[in-house]
């Protein structure tokens, strides 16, 4: 029992290990829940805050246009409003949110004219723009950029940073709070390392890719008894094979649907597409209570794994170059696959571990129900929200 007991507090994260199952699963599922509503309300507040911002800069021999767009809800500090405010992009272009805004970058050796906001064409987002004006011609020399004041706004920004001259497209390089400083020269490309990089860090911010992944693992380390009259652990070998079989699926999906709203060919509407999202982990948390040995659970993952690549793509579509945007759209998503198996490496060992140390019925009875129920909860807030939104 002693060591049984050290077993328990090694799979249930420093709970004490109860004699009455029904004592520890109401702690359990207490604090799972409290931790679920943190990750919903976080998330929530995060949503407010878009995480990605334009710049593009147009070289033209020794002076350069900078326009730097944003979300008209990434300003309410300077128009004095609430952190949750949602302001119309005509209302937020002030002298105020330019100045601001601009603050956020500087060119090395150059000096900046005062910077002017407007509206986008749609009306959606703040347009900042200002000039530069450098020493000597930059158009054929590399331009050095300091983001750190706009990393110091929010470290979660990323930065899609085109610097072309007049005439000439070019694919934007992705900025992010790790490398701050910047060289590039007018009309270089962003590497295949950053687009790679665009999508992992996309997969690692997305609470809800990250917990549909989840739910996806919690049952495939279960299986039922031949005979039909219990469960037990897969060995390891098997939990990686039924793992592959869900987890392609998933991957063949959202690459098909990534790929062709990322070109255009398909559109749907955002709140569709994340209610979608939302739902997804509710459905499938809830199944692995009910019934964790679906045959044909790889079938609604592609299903839904579809949904999830629109997700990916409405990030995605508004960074790809006007044109060759096939090498940074296919590297995106090999971004994506290895963000997401990173995130298997890690939840399935656990989730084999945990099935192993207690044994299958003790997790099919007791694991299972409290490590869904916090995924049902922030899944339900999270469509709730969007419906709503």
């Amino acid at each position: 029992m002693r060591a049984a007991s050290d077993r328990g507090r090694v799979v249930f994260v420093r709970l004490p290990v109860l004699s009455d199952h029904r004592a520890c699963a109401r702690t359990f599922v207490v604090r799972w829940l409290v931790l679920a509503i943190v990750i919903g309300t976080a998330s929530s507040a995060a949503a407010h805050q878009s995480s990605v911002k334009y710049v593009d800069i147009t070289v033209d021999g020794a002076h350069a246009t900078v326009k730097l767009t944003v979300a008209p809800s990434d300003v309410t500090e300077p128009l004095g409003l609430p952190a949750d405010a949602r302001p119309s992009a005509r209302d937020a272009s002030t002298p105020a949110v330019a100045a601001f805004v601009a603050h956020w970058l500087a060119i090395d050796r150059c000096t900046a004219a005062a910077p002017t906001a407007g509206p986008d064409p749609d009306h959606r987002f703040v347009v900042v723009t200002w000039d530069v004006t450098c020493p000597e011609r930059i158009d054929r020399r590399a331009l050095a950029l300091d983001f750190t004041p706009f990393f110091a706004v929010d470290q979660r920004h990323e930065a899609i940073l085109t610097v072309h001259v007049p005439g000439e497209d070019v694919e934007p390089h992705v900025v992010r709070e790790s490398e701050p400083h910047v060289t590039v020269r007018a009309g270089e490309a962003g590497s295949v390392v950053d687009w790679i990089g665009y999508g992992m860090d996309h997969i690692y911010s997305g609470r809800d890719h990250i917990c549909f992944v989840i739910s996806l693992l919690l049952v495939v380390v279960l299986v039922r008894a031949r005979d039909g009259g219990g469960w037990r652990t897969r060995t390891p070998l098997a939990a990686l094979r039924a793992t592959a079989a869900i987890v392609t699926a998933f991957t063949v999906a959202h690459s098909i649907s990534l790929i062709a709203a990322a070109l255009g060919w398909i559109a749907l509407p955002s709140r569709l597409v994340e209610s979608l999202i939302a739902l997804s982990i509710a459905y499938t948390a809830i199944e692995d209570v009910l019934k964790p040995d679906v045959r044909w659970r790889f079938v609604l993952t592609f299903g839904f794994g579809l949904a999830h690549g629109l997700g990916f793509a409405s990030v995605l579509e508004q960074t790809l170059p006007p044109t060759h945007v096939i090498v940074p759209l296919l590297s995106f998503n090999v971004g994506v696959e290895l963000g997401q198996l990173t995130i298997v490496a890690v939840a399935l060992p656990v989730c084999w571990l945990a099935c192993r140390a207690r044994g299958p019925a003790f997790y099919r009875r007791i694991v299972l129900p409290l490590a869904a129920a916090p995924l049902v909860v922030v899944a339900v807030y999270w469509f709730v929200e969007r419906v709503t939104m």
